[in-house]
């Protein structure tokens, strides 16, 4: 095994999951899923977990916390880019899409899951193709945007996606990625019990410094880095973690979906770790050039806070 983010050979067994392990580099501590997926187990694995009815009802169940999940999103990616197109990569059925483009973007998305990729056509009359990045002919220098939210850690050729990636966007161009961080404290307290290791799905496991030094290695200047995750995610893996699927552990998780409680502390002391990288999911901003740093066009304040 060799990793694609250093180089390196030598790996030590950070957790197992199933009839999987996940193997981190001991150079820049991405972990890798082993044994590695087939892209035929993929494509199976993908169309199995995300089915358009299960995907439709998680959205419609929380619908406020996506919307305002998304404006945040948007609210950061206008900090660099105040409009132009912008393309979603794997946009599932086009919720975040068809906010971006109520937001001022051209929008496109890419989604291979065909029955996603329908409802995104059909319901909201997005721009939707689904088919692999390097199989769509998109022009070079075409899109001033692209983002990939979970993801990166899902594709088998990082180098190949980015090096894509960096085709298509305009010489000022912003990459965001979102993966989730390895090096998290929900991570630690959750163990191999993590539900956001997911294999087979996800193939890597990144941390922020590995993360970065991907982009960064693939041609991009790193404009900004944040971590952060869910208040209710984070408590819902904890009790998990330890107190398994027993009575107990059902009640604590359904009161805190119903009423939140245990969320509000959580959520007063969460800036704490992430401020050390340490939330759950972490955040890349960065520019296809360095030209950018110097541009109007894509400005940046290494003060932003890492909150919500």
């Amino acid at each position: 095994m060799i990793c694609p983010v250093c180089g390196n050979t030598f790996f030590s067994t950070w957790g197992k999951v199933n009839d999987y392990a996940i193997e981190r580099c001991l150079g820049c501590g991405l972990g890798i899923t082993s044994p590695f997926p087939e892209n035929g187990d993929l494509v199976a694995v993908n169309q199995k977990i995300y089915l358009l009815e299960h995907r439709i009802n998680t959205y419609r169940s929380r619908g406020k916390y996506f919307k305002n999940r998304y404006h945040r999103q948007l609210r950061d990616i206008h900090f660099f880019k105040s409009g132009g197109k912008l393309l979603d990569i794997g946009c599932n059925i086009g919720l975040f899409l068809n906010e971006a483009r109520i937001a001022g973007f051209d929008t496109t998305g890419v989604e291979l899951n065909h029955e996603c990729a329908e409802y995104a056509r059909g319901h909201f009359d997005l721009k939707v193709h689904s088919d692999y990045l390097n199989k769509i002919a998109f022009e070079a220098a075409s899109f001033d945007v692209v983002t990939l939210y979970d993801v990166l850690e899902h594709i088998p050729d990082l180098h190949g996606i980015l090096a894509d990636i960096r085709n298509i966007l305009t010489p000022n161009g912003l990459l965001v990625v979102q993966s989730p961080n390895l090096d998290s404290l929900m991570a630690e307290l959750t163990k191999s019990t993590w539900s956001w290791l997911s294999p087979p799905d996800h193939l890597f496991h990144f941390t922020p410094s590995s993360l970065c030094s991907l982009i960064k290695n693939s041609g991009y200047s790193i404009l900004r880095v944040n971590t952060w995750e869910p208040a209710d995610a984070f408590c819902d893996d904890v009790i998990l973690a330890r107190l398994g699927n027993s009575l107990p552990a059902k009640i604590a998780r359904k009161l805190i979906r119903l009423t939140g409680l245990a969320l509000v502390p959580v959520t007063l002391i969460q800036k704490t770790w992430w401020r050390r990288q340490k939330g759950a999911l972490v955040e890349v901003y960065a520019a296809k050039t360095i030209d950018c740093l110097k541009s109007n066009s894509c400005k940046i304040d290494r003060k932003i806070p890492n909150d919500l």
